[in-house]
């Protein structure tokens, strides 16, 4: 794991709750208010550093802020439960951090205090699979090497991994891992899974909604496992485990079931999801990412094109918590990759470059596949039962190949996605956020293959996209 002196600072922090997940413009930030040279409050832009306090105060306990209410917004809720802790801890009860409070939680969460986040992984990779299943191997250059890129990533950020590869990479044995995972992993435990292979798409026959009525699937060795059941077996993890999946597959953007929530309980996400339609459309699918402004101070960047969000009005009830700090009314700016960051990892695969991306799409007709082995589907949807819709209670981030309408090469040696993940991750030098590195990803892939990232989970998953990828 990363040290505050790898992350360009003096070792003033010491809990990984503010030097490792975070950022470094976000540890930055935190320093500034540690030394009181600038205090946050409310109405702070850097939204990783207010989750980062968020976070901290809600595993504290549930009295002052709960996990669910963590969303990187710095407004009265937040306030009122920054003044409870520092009440109770004899500090000046004003709201606002700086160093007395940054260093009261930082000695709490140290460390010498609290025991250190167990992480495990998990990576699979299929270059075959069984053949009477599937009706052919449906060989594959690249994907055991994939897991393997994937787990060498762990094991530098201080995973204790498993890897799994062709005929071991079984649903049965991926399944044991996860169960394992739900008796073993609490609070802050960090779970991470990667996944190469074919991936593929069968008809959605259970009454939770699709809306291109299809379930997404990874085809593992055995058969293909439905999103409805990963879906399930993340379920059983406890409130507080983070999770990070990432997906080199087809048809993957919503491998991890995404739970539809009722517009009677949540009009903003049920807003969301409709917009969300208008990413089907040609003229989406061909948008260019969003240039980046290096001449904004601190390297940060400014979006030029409209956000899904910004198809969502502000109602009467929405209103009073943009004002007062609880939701935010514009853009708030994103630190940027350095430039020279960016032209040097270029080339730290580009041996490599020319194979990887020519290989042929992980694609299969899975409608084949479920009706030659209808029962056996049907029998896995009917098993899932209702959990399907069950919300997390783990907060799990996804990073995929592409949409799921599209397909992702593979390659050699190492498919397109992950070759691009290696390369913009660059050994851990990489310091921005999931977003920033969402975009590294979509500058280096083809148009018909888009990366994809999404959250799952409370509330707080929409904090996680100011973290650091890959990090607990």
């Amino acid at each position: 794991m990363a040290t505050e002196v790898e992350m360009g600072g003096t070792p003033m922090l010491r809990s990984p709750r503010f030097t490792t997940i975070v950022t470094h413009n976000t540890y930055e930030r935190l320093l500034c208010a540690d030394d009181n040279s600038q205090p946050i409050a409310r109405g702070e832009v850097n939204r990783g550093a207010v989750a980062a306090i968020q976070s901290a105060i809600a595993a504290l306990s549930g009295v002052y802020f709960s996990p669910a209410e963590v969303d990187g917004y710095f407004g009265q809720r937040t306030a009122e439960s920054v003044e409870s802790f520092q009440r109770d801890y004899g500090l000046i009860a004003d709201g606002i951090i700086a160093h007395q409070t940054i260093s009261q939680l930082d000695t709490l969460f140290s460390p010498d205090v609290v025991r250190r986040p167990h992480a495990v992984s998990i990576h699979l990779g299929l270059d075959e699979v069984d053949e009477d299943h599937y009706g052919s191997k449906l060989k594959l250059p690249s994907c055991s090497n994939d897991a393997k890129k994937m787990q060498e990533i762990a094991i530098a950020i201080g995973y204790d991994p498993v890897l799994l590869v062709n005929e071991d990479a079984t649903t049965s044995n991926f399944s044991g891992f996860l169960r394992s995972c739900a008796g073993n992993l609490f609070a802050d435990d960090c779970l991470f899974i990667s996944f190469s292979g074919h991936g593929s798409q069968i008809p959605n026959t259970s009454n939770d909604f699709e809306e291109d009525e299809l379930d997404e699937t990874l085809c593992f060795f055995d058969r293909m496992l439905i999103d409805d059941e990963l879906h399930t077996l993340l379920a059983d993890l406890r409130a507080g485990v983070r999770v990070h999946v990432v997906f080199d597959s087809c048809h993957s953007e919503t491998a991890l079931k995404e739970v539809r929530i009722d517009p009677n309980q949540n009009k903003k996400l049920y807003a969301i999801e409709a917009a969300k339609g208008l990413r089907n459309t040609e003229a989406s699918l061909s948008a260019n990412v969003p240039p980046m402004d290096p001449n904004v101070p601190g390297g940060e960047d400014r979006p030029q094109k409209t956000e899904v969000e910004d198809l969502i009005p502000y109602t009467a009830a929405t209103i009073g918590d943009a004002i007062s700090g609880d939701r935010e009314p514009q853009h708030v700016e994103l630190a940027a990759p350095d430039e020279k960051e960016v032209k040097n990892t270029s080339a730290l695969f580009a041996d490599l470059y020319i194979e990887a991306v020519s290989g042929d799409a992980k694609f299969i007709d899975g409608s084949q596949i479920y009706d030659s082995n209808r029962r056996l589907y049907d029998t896995v949807k009917s098993v899932t039962g209702s959990k399907e819709d069950i919300q997390l209670a783990c907060t799990a981030i996804s990073l995929s190949a592409c949409l799921d309408l599209q397909t992702t090469p593979a390659g050699n040696p190492l498919s397109l996605f992950t070759y691009n993940i290696a390369r913009a991750w660059n050994n851990g030098a990489f310091r921005g956020s999931y977003k920033q590195f969402l975009r590294a990803l979509r500058n280096s892939s083809p148009q018909a293959s888009t990366p994809q990232l999404k959250v799952y989970g409370t509330a707080s998953e929409a904090a996680r996209i100011n973290e650091r990828p890959l990090m607990f």
